[in-house]
């Protein structure tokens, strides 16, 4: 690998102007949906939304307010923020729109800063290419993992810190372990090892080598800091512990079966990210030529094994993993470019490179939000007319998460969805069952209520749409998706 270098910023520089393009590529990139579409593409804007606004409700001071058990299950760390801005007259749609694409951008941006300060410059600009080349990330950002991106924020400026000696790395460990469970779980188990395996003499035969820039001092001041963030942590967590902690404690202990978490599996990102994954190989078995155990080759090791050992939420951890190879994928771009000058080797490398960026173009062509514009529309009509007390009822799983986000003081329901409490047996003979049946269960409910009836849901349904919607007990309103119903108590 190359040494470190100094470069002074000029427009005659030809580099500057791959920043700029690269950097513009990353902008395109996450913004598009932004321009293609009037709602965000992730599953989970309407939760977001809802915390967003629910948290912000309990500042000052800041502290949980009422909430759901699944609300509550939410580290605080990022609400910590959003509330603040909330309060000082941010809209709550600019955190779930514009703001959340230029975070993606100033989170990667960062990174590759990161990557070329600790490397080269050179190498913080492949960084950046494979930034913009990376399918996982754009998978994590349509999702919206607000939480998972924050933290990777704090983590990658702790990482920094810490390698610099700064004491900026207490807070921002701190911060990395309460915004989001998994991530913080990453830097600790990362943290831990950094410290402890200095002492173990078989890991290491060569200490000075391996351990560059470790000593004593630093690693009593890395345990101290450690038990410091994880301290701090824990009070943090204190109001969530119950949903946040100990209900992912058997699963993490190897009690119960883990759960794999909502996102694409490992053979997916395979096949679609060779590129990537076939340079951050070679990459990192570079690295481990100059360093060996460092905080970022260590948060890989981890991220690869819980992918490979399916331990908790390992599905989602491939986004961890990726994200940590990608300045291993700028070395083995560089390393690569850098050994064959060859025009026609060169010429091949960047026809590699243009077919993953083709491959990666067609995964945000084809991306579209979880609902309709037209459902998303018929969900906002309801904003006029349905009271505070009232509950709203969606008969599919898609649109209860949107009308959690955009009605957050009214209580909503779908099939096994917040505050339904029916069964799926009650739901299969709510929804094709006979009149009976819906009124018998319909005089279980002691407010108003009203039934969101979505086209996917029409659609679905079919004939059994249609003789629902026809029954007594359903009032439509207006020239809405809404009914109301009337046989309630």
């Amino acid at each position: 690998m190359p040494a470190r270098s100094t470069h002074s910023i000029s427009l005659r520089d030809p580099t500057v102007w791959i920043v700029i393009a690269l950097v513009v590529g990353l902008v395109c990139k996450f913004f598009w949906p932004l321009l293609t579409f009037h709602l965000p593409l992730g599953y989970d804007t309407g939760m977001y939304r809802y915390l967003f606004l629910r948290h912000a409700e309990g500042f000052p001071p800041f502290w949980i307010t009422d909430l759901e058990p699944w609300a509550r299950a939410h580290p605080l760390g990022l609400f910590m923020f959003t509330s603040v801005f909330l309060r000082l007259g941010v809209p709550v749609d600019w955190l779930i729109g514009w703001v959340w694409n230029l975070f993606a951008v100033v989170l990667l941006c960062t990174y590759a800063w990161v990557s070329g300060k600790r490397y080269t410059p050179s190498i913080g600009v492949w960084t950046l290419a494979a930034a913009l080349l990376s399918i996982a990330t754009f998978d994590g950002f349509s999702a919206m993992y607000w939480k998972t991106f924050a933290s990777l924020f704090w983590m990658i400026l702790a990482f920094r810190s810490i390698e610099k000696r700064s004491l900026w790395a207490i807070p921002f460990g701190i911060l990395t372990v309460i915004t989001h469970n998994q991530t913080g779980l990453l830097f600790g188990l990362v943290l831990v090892s950094y410290a402890v395996l200095p002492f173990i003499p078989w890991v290491q035969p060569s200490h000075r080598m391996q351990f560059k820039g470790v000593d004593l001092r630093h690693i009593t001041a890395l345990i101290l800091g450690g038990l410091l963030i994880f301290g701090i942590g824990l009070l943090a967590y204190l109001p969530v512990w119950k949903d946040a902690v100990t209900s992912l404690l058997p699963a993490l202990l190897g009690q119960t079966e883990a759960a794999s978490g909502s996102f694409p599996p490992a053979l997916h990102y395979v096949e679609r990210e060779a590129v990537i994954l076939l340079f951050a190989a070679i990459g990192f078995v570079l690295s481990v030529r100059r360093e060996r155990w460092s905080l970022w080759q260590l948060s890989v090791i981890w991220s690869f094994l819980f992918v490979t050992l399916h331990l908790l939420f390992y599905r989602r951890f491939f986004l961890q993993l990726e994200f940590f190879l990608l300045p291993f994928a700028g070395i083995g771009f560089h390393a690569v470019w850098c050994r064959w000058k060859d025009l026609g080797v060169r010429l091949a490398i960047v026809g590699v490179l243009v077919v993953q960026l083709v491959v990666m173009q067609r995964t945000i062509v084809t991306a579209k939000p979880t609902l309709d514009a037209e459902t998303f529309d018929g969900i906002i009509q309801g904003e006029d007319f349905i009271p505070a007390n009232a509950l709203i009822l969606a008969l599919e799983n898609d649109s209860p998460v949107v009308l959690r986000g955009w009605f957050p003081h009214q209580p909503v329901g779908g099939p096994g969805l917040f505050d339904s409490t029916w069964t799926q047996d009650q739901w299969g003979a709510f929804l094709v069952g006979s009149h009976e049946e819906r009124v018998a269960l319909l005089q279980q409910i002691k407010q108003q209520v009203y039934i969101f009836t979505s086209p996917f849901f029409r659609k679905y349904y079919a004939e059994y749409a249609v003789a629902f919607l026809k029954d007594p007990c359903f009032e439509q309103v207006a020239d809405t998706m809404y009914y109301r119903v009337t046989c309630t108590p």
